[in-house]
């Protein structure tokens, strides 16, 4: 699944249209970088793109519009004035193009051409209380598609359907847990159709929880896992081995018998950590990969390193992966290998 083009009609700062087609060849770009000043609408597009994917999830489920004391729904009228509008292909249910949508049914009218396939929800206006859940003549790409996303969210078994892993710079913070410490609890399959992170004080669904479920359940891909992150490392690395009665994962200090828990990393340890763990273990075969500033608080020297691991573990599923960043050096990286859009200017 890729995204090939963004309507945005008043979303946040942004209004234009934004395509990821290669103007030389007519691909799809499956590396693209955000960039632009601060309030220019990086941010906001990334979370746009995944609380409307989000929407699609409650859409597929019940094919009515979202209530309005739905949190997707009052985010989606807050910051989206008139319409956005979302066009996937590839994805993998169906050779057709997909549209998703949420907005004035007027500028649905202007933008309906562009795919074979809808869902999504119109209006005339917030004013207005009606309001009306696209209707297709392809019904029955959408109930596969609906039974892909149930089979995803309810089993750990592959779908047709892919999924999106959304990593916001905010919401990267690394918490130490107080509640449930050590305890054993199997991942959430309803997690895989909108992957994100939330830092909590509950040990359960967070990082270090979900890497000794993934030794238990697959363990040549944790093996894998630790690796990656251990190349980041420096005069430390990540201990597969777990004490038996601890059910903890230690990071030794050099050749040292000294060690420490994950939580005493540092700051920029613990970005590395949540990102390639995330895309490692959630994402899903052709699924979408988007990380608001994935350099943040990133020596310089370890930058490019992470991001040729988040470009390799994104293409080996064929997947996309769409950044922000302030960083020139990055502008430069995807200016010659990918796409940058610049937002707000010329920066």
């Amino acid at each position: 699944m890729k995204i090939k083009k963004i309507y945005l009609y008043d979303v946040g700062p942004v209004s234009q249209e934004i395509s990821f087609e290669d103007n030389w060849n007519g691909t799809i770009h499956k590396q693209i970088l955000f960039s632009g000043p601060n309030g220019s609408g990086k941010t906001v597009i990334l979370k746009a793109i995944a609380t409307l994917w989000d929407a699609v999830g409650y859409w597929l489920d019940h094919r009515k519009p979202m209530s309005q004391k739905d949190s997707r729904w009052i985010w989606l009228k807050h910051w989206v004035e008139r319409g956005i509008g979302i066009i996937l292909e590839d994805v993998g249910f169906t050779s057709l193009p997909v549209g998703i949508f949420f907005g004035q049914s007027s500028i649905f009218s202007d933008i309906s051409h562009q795919a074979s396939v809808w869902i999504g929800e119109t209006f005339k206006s917030y004013s207005d209380n009606h309001r009306d859940i696209i209707e297709n003549d392809n019904e029955k790409i959408i109930n596969d598609w609906a039974e892909h996303r149930r089979r995803m969210i309810l089993t750990f078994e592959k779908t047709k359907a892919s999924n999106i892993v959304y990593l916001d710079a905010e919401a990267r913070r690394w918490i130490t847990p107080r509640q449930n410490i050590g305890k054993i609890f199997p991942d959430d399959s309803n997690l895989r159709w909108l992957v994100t992170y939330t830092a909590s004080k509950d040990w359960k669904g967070q990082i270090e929880a979900s890497l000794l479920n993934l030794k238990t359940t697959q363990l040549q891909k944790y093996h894998e896992v630790i690796r990656d992150l251990n190349s980041f490392f420096y005069d430390k690395e990540i201990d597969p081995k777990i004490k038996a009665g601890e059910n903890r994962i230690r990071v030794r200090i050099g050749k040292s018998k000294k060690s420490h828990f994950m939580d005493e990393l540092s700051s920029g340890e613990h970005q590395i950590l949540i990102q390639v763990y995330l895309i490692s273990r959630w994402l899903e075969n052709g699924g979408i990969v988007m990380i608001d500033e994935p350099d943040l608080y990133l020596h310089p020297s370890m930058i490019h390193g992470l991001l040729g691991t988040l470009e390799y573990l994104t293409d080996k599923l064929n997947a996309q992966l769409i950044i922000t960043s302030h960083n020139p050096d990055l502008w430069n990286r995807y200016e010659a290998k990918g796409l940058r859009v610049s937002l707000g200017g010329s920066l």
